[in-house]
């Protein structure tokens, strides 16, 4: 006899896979403000800081392109399911880490185990919910995971100077393996089908690399894939690693005041993530969105290179601003859907994630490469021009990237048609 489900079912769906997104953000950016006890404890300099923070980003990237095909082929609850206990055993062994290699081998291993996550639960929505709702759930998605970066700014420094980084890394491990069983035990891939109703077909190696050259083949998906490159690796330069430094070196800030302005952050991701799906959802347009805010994005972040020396209320907005304006992004895998059929949707999906991961592993890397150039005081503080360098060498990469955009085009009313 079949299973059957309520129709309110779908949303304890969506919000298992949200709590798990949650933890998900939470280990992206967890460094940040406690990049200056990693480089007390592990001896780091500040390029194979920028490495250990991207190597989260570099494993989570490689994982984009077979993850399509995986989530196609496989499932996204099996998927998420086995990398999410790699993602926590990783953890407990980062937190017991003792020299830079194990640190950077486990961070490796959180990226991962984290790989699935997003894509994975994206899959998942496309056949939970109807078309017309996912931008508004993609935004909401990012809106509520963001909550784990929130976790990852005043309340994990706060957490690690009453029990130490270790031990605030082993809990969240724990509850990482928590939630990763709540994910297997709780969410189906799909719904159950009804009588007569074929179920879903399990693609082929030859349709798996069919999907893979549609999507690498097509002239659209290269004017998306540059921003989707620069626009998260810009935001995590700030809010993955460097923000906390910059702030304390620059402003004089102590690890627990810089985590509360580093905070704002993904308060103003929130704010905007659901926002800008809805917009772009109501008026049936994607590039609008996209295009109007990502400049906003860029002129907020150009700001940090000016060294304003802003009172702490415009600290707060500057950061805020810049969350809320980069949450447009979002929308890029509402774009990226609509340009492609349904059954290489988790492939499309990944592939376009895949330069999201590589772009934030690059450039949080290569900005920690020219910062290097600047040497530190005795106190392990990098002079402003460092930072001005840093964050304006990312500027430049995100203006490069809306340029090439502004030759994309909605893809929403040919793919109906067709």
């Amino acid at each position: 006899m079949k299973k059957s489900f309520s129709p309110r079912y779908r949303w304890g769906i969506f919000a298992t896979c949200a709590v798990m997104y949650i933890l998900s953000q939470f280990w992206r950016v967890s460094t940040a403000v406690i990049a200056g006890d990693l480089s007390h404890d592990l001896g780091i300099s500040p390029e194979m800081l920028g490495f250990l923070g991207g190597a989260f980003f570099y494993s989570f990237g490689a994982m984009q392109l077979p993850m399509g095909p995986m989530l196609d082929r496989f499932g996204p609850r099996i998927i998420i399911s086995v990398l999410g206990c790699i993602g926590a055993a990783s953890a407990i062994v980062f937190a017991l880490s003792h020299n830079v290699s194990m640190a950077i081998l486990a961070r490796a291993g959180i990226g991962l185990g984290m790989a699935a996550v997003l894509m994975g639960s994206y899959k998942i929505f496309t056949t939970w919910f109807s078309p017309h709702e996912f931008a508004t759930l993609a935004g909401l998605m990012i809106s509520i995971g963001n909550l784990g970066a929130i976790c990852a700014t005043a309340p994990l420094a706060l957490l690690s100077e009453t029990f130490g980084w270790r031990m605030s890394f082993v809990c969240m491990a724990a509850a990482t393996l928590l939630i990763t069983a709540v994910m297997y035990l709780v969410v189906r891939d799909h719904p159950p089908q009804q009588p007569g109703t074929p179920l879903p077909d399990t693609p082929s190696l030859a349709g798996i690399l069919t999907g893979l050259h549609k999507v690498f083949g097509s002239s659209h998906f290269w004017r998306l894939a540059p921003l989707a490159f620069t626009s998260y690796g810009t935001l995590i330069v700030v809010q993955g690693l460097w923000g906390g430094p910059y702030l304390m070196h620059t402003y004089g800030m102590s690890k627990t005041a810089a985590g509360s302005i580093l905070l704002a952050t993904p308060v103003g991701v929130i704010c905007g993530a659901t926002l800008w799906g809805r917009w772009s959802d109501k008026i049936g347009r994607r590039k609008l969105p996209i295009l109007s805010v990502q400049m906003a994005m860029l002129l907020v972040f150009s700001s940090l290179v000016l060294n304003l020396q802003l009172p702490r209320w415009g600290l707060l907005l500057q950061f805020w601003l810049l969350g809320l304006t980069y949450s447009s992004n979002t929308i890029l895998y509402a774009q990226v859907k609509e340009t492609f059929s349904l059954s290489i949707a988790g492939t499309a999906l990944t592939a376009l994630n895949f330069f999201v991961m590589l772009g934030a592993a690059v450039i949080q890397h290569a900005i920690g490469l020219i910062m290097s150039y600047w040497q530190p005081s005795t106190t392990g503080a990098l002079p402003v021009a460092a930072y001005q360098w840093g964050f304006g060498s990312a500027a430049a990469l995100l203006a490069l990237a809306l340029i090439i955009y502004t030759s994309s085009r909605d893809m929403k009313h040919e793919s109906a048609s067709s």
